[in-house]
């Protein structure tokens, strides 16, 4: 009885309770437009000091949004769509030029240096979080979206 009680307590000890999420989302922001330009990009940083989460859809106000990735293999810029993006525990993940982003596209009105634009996440534990990206000076070049 002992024996099993001691296996029993073994068991149970190395059974580790899910830890929820602590999801914050920091210096968001997207490139200006120039005009007769009807798509953009959002970026910004996700910390996470908690489990492991997963970013499943995104929206903005005044665009469509998707979550795209690009890379560059043998001179050819490739962009894909993402259905999702993993948020691992006690994580950084940073949705940067050239990488990883939120592509912002049938742009309603042109982007200026200084206005935001409300950027809706949505994850899969913890929920949609609002955020108010700040645009930045600057056409996007075509290799940095």
């Amino acid at each position: 009885m002992r024996i099993a009680s001691a296996v029993a307590l073994l068991l149970l000890a190395s059974c580790k309770v899910s830890e929820p999420p602590a999801i914050s989302v920091e210096d968001p922001w997207v490139r200006a437009t120039v005009p007769g330009q009807t798509s953009s990009a959002a970026y910004f940083t996700i910390f996470n000091s908690g489990g492991a989460d997963k970013l499943i859809a995104v929206s903005a106000t005044g665009a469509s949004a998707s979550l795209h990735s690009t890379s560059i293999a043998g001179g050819v810029m490739r962009m894909r769509l993402l259905q999702s993006l993993d948020i691992p525990a006690d994580s950084t993940v940073a949705l940067d030029p050239g990488g990883i982003h939120i592509m912002l596209s049938n742009l309603r009105q042109p982007l200026s240096a200084g206005d935001t634009i409300r950027l809706q996440l949505k994850f899969e534990k913890s929920g949609e979080r609002p955020v108010d990206a700040t645009v930045r000076p600057g056409a996007m070049p075509e290799t940095q979206m």
